[in-house]
């Protein structure tokens, strides 16, 4: 593959994830307002822990920041098995909303994208499973571990916006 090629695929996934995070930044405040009467008893609550937009793009910007790590080690040392797991991890996140979209009976923010850059993050894999050297059973092993991580991952962060939320609502008061 050329080296240009191989840092378009890199890079990518960064921009690929604010393009999907972008649909939820957007959407989530004015679907909850619409669906607030079937939110208020559904059993599953999509998108709950988003208080205010901000503090959700907070640890939107989190992600994003580790996202963009795991691409420039990838493009600087040309070490792929993290890109590769985490892009992984990526395509798990849109079954997520496929999931929800089901449970919910509808769209859920995200969803659209996740349904347009599936194949981009496919393509993007397989591209790249030509690049790993260990073995699938490494590669499978590291895939779920970063699964396992990113969950846990993304569980704290959701539990850190209440706290962002706090941040930001002392920052807003008056002199």
């Amino acid at each position: 593959m050329e080296n240009t090629q191989l840092q378009l695929i890199i890079w990518s996934l960064p921009i690929l994830f604010m393009l999907h995070d972008l649909e939820e930044i957007i959407i989530v405040k004015p679907w909850q307002i619409k669906y607030r009467t079937k939110l208020s008893h559904a059993k599953l609550k999509p998108f709950n822990h988003f208080k205010l937009p901000e503090s959700g793009a907070v640890a939107i910007l989190i992600e994003f920041i580790i996202l963009t790590i795991v691409a420039l080690l990838a493009s600087l040392y040309q070490t792929y098995l993290l890109w590769f797991a985490v892009d992984f991890v990526f395509i798990f996140h849109f079954f997520g909303h496929y999931v929800l979209s089901l449970v919910f009976k509808g769209y859920v923010p995200g969803l659209y994208t996740a349904i347009i850059l599936l194949p981009l993050c496919l393509i993007n894999i397989i591209s790249f499973s030509s690049l790993l050297t260990p073995s699938w059973v490494k590669v499978i092993a590291i895939c779920l571990i970063t699964l396992l991580i990113f969950v846990l991952f993304f569980k704290a962060l959701t539990k850190s916006i209440t706290i962002f939320d706090k941040l930001l609502q002392y920052y807003s008061q008056k002199e």
